[in-house]
């Protein structure tokens, strides 16, 4: 019974100090408050491997996310010397030493995007290609059609200089025809000016002959008149 009180005696001796220790290194390595990054930066996971996220910035502390695949974008939230407060897509909220993180994306992410555009370009080469072959024949085309009509632009030189001189013959035609427009008002109103002479004669000679008339038909009354009394002297100078 001695033997076994003595021998509990130097285990829990041999292992308190060791808890004791421990209990110090963790509490040391426990962080102090940590200042957050007023706007959270864009960061990727480095390399080829998975890394794991603890609740703090320790190598022994509690794992949070047993680990996160490299090339896995991440928001960085602070930061305490060789660690970083970071973020995942998923909510997920963790230490990690900062060695793992990096500003741009890690080769394998980079390539398979490049690879992607890449891609892009070429179907967009290709369409390219085949636009620029549809313009090709258009263009033999409308070279064929360019062709042909060359044989026709002497004939259609010469169809215009005929119509130049038409035209011209036609405006000088049209200048005589305004001429002879002129003329024909002015003979128009000389023709009136004419007619109303001619009117105002035959009012005179219509006003002579109504004179003439008048005066006839007075000399011829007068005679009337003065006949019998010529005869009644003639025979009363007989008489005596």
């Amino acid at each position: 019974m001695n033997y076994l009180l003595i021998s509990l005696f130097v285990i829990t001796c041999y292992f308190a100090p060791n808890a004791v220790a421990q209990e110090t290194v963790e509490e040391a390595e426990k962080p102090e408050a940590v200042e957050r990054l007023a706007v959270p930066l864009q960061r990727y996971i480095s390399d080829e491997f998975y890394v794991p996220l603890r609740e703090t910035p320790c190598r022994r502390c509690i794992i949070v996310h047993r680990g996160i695949k490299s090339g896995t974008p991440i928001k960085l939230l602070a930061e305490n010397d060789d660690w970083a407060l970071v973020l995942t897509d998923k909510g997920v909220e963790g230490w990690m030493e900062q060695q793992h993180l990096t500003s741009t994306p890690i080769a394998r992410v980079q390539l398979a995007k490049d690879q992607a555009r890449l891609k892009k370009l070429a179907d967009r080469n290709g369409q390219l290609e085949q636009i620029m072959s549809e313009l090709r024949q258009q263009s033999k085309s409308l070279r064929g059609k360019l062709d042909s009509t060359e044989g026709s632009k002497e004939n259609l030189v010469a169809e215009l200089a005929s119509i130049k001189e038409i035209s011209s013959d036609v405006i000088a035609l049209n200048e005589q025809n305004q001429k002879l427009v002129k003329q024909n008002h002015m003979l128009q109103r000389e023709n009136d000016v004419l007619k109303a002479n001619f009117d105002d004669l035959q009012k005179d000679k219509r006003n002579e002959s109504f004179l003439y008339g008048g005066l006839t038909v007075f000399l011829g009354a007068i005679l009337v008149v003065l006949i019998p009394k010529l005869r009644g002297r003639k025979r009363f100078s007989e008489w005596q």
